[in-house]
């Protein structure tokens, strides 16, 4: 029964965020603008208007940062590329904690390359609050995530040194479901998906619980799901879980309720998610999109996701579509040398693939001319 409790409780984590601390503290990194940048970096705020009060707009302000070539700048302005981060509170850089996600090292690519390319803090970390004064963290569902990369997208389409025709956005992880509703409702010039899921949450979170389970015995395993199919149930439809669903006895309703409130913080986040309709949102674009995976993603899959994109975009109005998946990278897009990609990887001092970051920069470059 504890067994049970347990591992409920741990796998409803990994679901929002990339990594848990894996306890022995690495050194917290730090960006700093490599030796041989062609562009200048600088920070800056993006006001985030989140409703209207009695007397008052309410907002706050989103921490960002922006890299412009140095290079003369075109007539028509420099192509340029919004980056939407994945689940998790990251920096503009892409740090988290003592975990460094490295795309920062794409991101200066892409500005060596000639982009202007901008960046935010998440909400809670960096420059970023939590939200306005008062916001309650169990607020925060998808749609003021999404409200948020708005926020910076219409920041960069306002610049004047930026070709407008030219924009294109590169979404990692949940950043990957946003890029294409953003670019959807802007018509943009191009989106780029990294490990991004080409399914619902709904069924990438079943499935990693499905996955976490798969060594257990059938009985706690089969009563793990139905438990687990439950509270996605209850999220989804906005209404409280059968908590006997798993039976009366009062060891196992106290089970599922502990593991219903521990929900609690990320419930509006997976309602939000839970109803989307996935494949029309990936079926609506009309801009070329490239689709990048690394096969040792345990994540999300190749076949189930990165794959599933491909045929949700052919089967809709893209008729530029790419796919690239490369074998030995994690989710990170960073080598596993033949290992098996778990967690505790992450924390390794590795770097971003440097074929993956040619690729997307090559594939910039080619429809921004």
């Amino acid at each position: 029964m504890y067994r049970t409790t347990a591992l409920l409780l741990f796998f409803l984590a990994p679901v929002i965020c990339l990594s848990q601390d894996p306890g022995k503290s690495p050194p917290v990194p730090k960006y700093s603008v490599p030796d041989s940048a062609k562009f200048t970096i600088s920070n800056f705020k993006v006001t985030r208007v989140t409703g209207m009060g009695k007397d008052e707009v309410k907002s706050f302000e989103i921490g960002a940062c922006v890299r412009v070539p140095s290079s003369e700048k075109p007539d028509a302005g420099w192509p340029a590329v919004l980056f939407i981060s994945g689940s998790g509170s990251q920096s503009k850089h892409g740090l988290q904690g003592s975990l460094d996600l490295g795309s920062h090292e794409l991101l200066d690519a892409i500005a060596n390359a000639g982009f202007v390319v901008m960046s935010s803090d998440d909400r809670g970390i960096g420059d970023t609050p939590l939200g306005q004064d008062g916001f309650e963290p169990a607020d925060l569902g998808y749609n003021e995530l999404i409200g948020d990369a708005r926020a910076v997208l219409d920041a960069l389409l306002a610049r004047e040194d930026v070709n407008k025709a030219r924009v294109f956005v590169v979404g990692h992880s949940e950043g990957g479901l946003t890029a294409p509703i953003l670019a959807g409702e802007k018509s943009l010039a191009g989106v780029v998906f990294m490990a991004a899921a080409g399914r619902n949450m709904y069924d990438v979170t079943y499935g990693q619980v499905e996955d976490a389970n798969a060594g257990m015995a059938k009985g706690i395993r089969d009563l793990n799901l139905k438990i687990q199919k439950e509270l996605q149930d209850a999220a989804k439809e906005d209404r409280e879980p059968n908590f006997e669903i798993a039976g009366t006895d009062p060891k196992l309703v106290a089970v599922v309720k502990q593991t219903w409130q521990s929900v609690q913080p990320i419930r509006k986040w997976w309602h939000d998610h839970f109803n989307l309709d996935v494949p029309a949102i990936h079926a609506d674009l009309t801009c070329p999109c490239l689709i990048t995976q690394g096969a040792s993603d345990f994540q999300v899959k190749p076949d189930a996701d990165a794959k599933q994109i491909m045929k949700n975009l052919l089967a809709g109005k893209c008729t530029d579509a790419t796919l690239k998946i490369y074998d030995d990278l994690d989710h990170l897009f960073k080598p596993c040398n033949g290992r098996k990609s778990e967690m505790n990887l992450y924390y390794e001092d590795r770097r971003v693939d440097a074929r993956f970051i040619t690729d997307v920069v090559s594939w910039l470059e080619a429809r921004a001319e």
